[in-house]
């Protein structure tokens, strides 16, 4: 059924949006596999999905969202709609229960919709894009020197395959991470 959302087997990478004092967005990798689960972190995200105990998740192929929402929140501008919270441009929604366990939340799907079908090839660009974010977050914490190797091997994939909106955002990246 999750297969309809855009959500597949293992790992997708997805925004997730919690509510409550504001809209925090971020990146979040949901696991499908055996149910459906995403691992938290000590953060905003999890702080409000504590309070709230539901999460919003907006499939969308957009890297530079991706990038923004990894280190700040997107503002209302970014929205097409705030109840139920969907970006601009997401391919379809999804509000889910999250029982905390751990350090995960496992899901139980409670509504969504499809917005938009997107026909599109997998660009080795757009993935570079979501690789080199995921470092970047991590890097921001400790600077560690092998992250900040890792990220700018997917920037120069990101160079050699991705188009213009995914150079845009790897610039973004390269900015909240201050590598230059």
């Amino acid at each position: 059924m999750m297969e309809k959302f855009g959500l597949r087997e293992g790992i997708n990478e997805v925004i997730g949006i919690t509510t409550g004092e504001w809209i925090n967005t971020a990146p979040l990798g949901i696991i499908v596999k055996d149910g459906i689960k995403v691992r938290l972190y000590s953060n905003h995200t999890r702080e409000l999905l504590e309070k709230s105990g539901e999460l919003f998740v907006n499939v969308i192929h957009d890297p530079v969202v991706f990038v923004i929402s990894a280190f700040t929140d997107l503002d209302e501008s970014w929205f097409e709609r705030l109840n139920p919270p969907v970006i601009r441009n997401a391919l379809s929604w999804m509000m889910f229960e999250a029982k905390i366990e751990g350090s995960f939340a496992h899901l139980r799907f409670q509504n969504g919709e499809v917005l938009r079908k997107d026909i599109g090839a997998v660009n080795r660009g757009f993935n570079a894009v979501i690789e080199a974010t995921v470092h970047g977050t991590r890097y921001v914490m400790n600077r560690s020197p092998q992250l900040k190797e890792r990220i700018l091997y997917y920037g120069r994939i990101v160079e050699r395959c991705g188009g213009k909106r995914e150079k845009d955002a790897f610039d973004l990246l390269l900015d909240f991470t201050g590598i230059v």
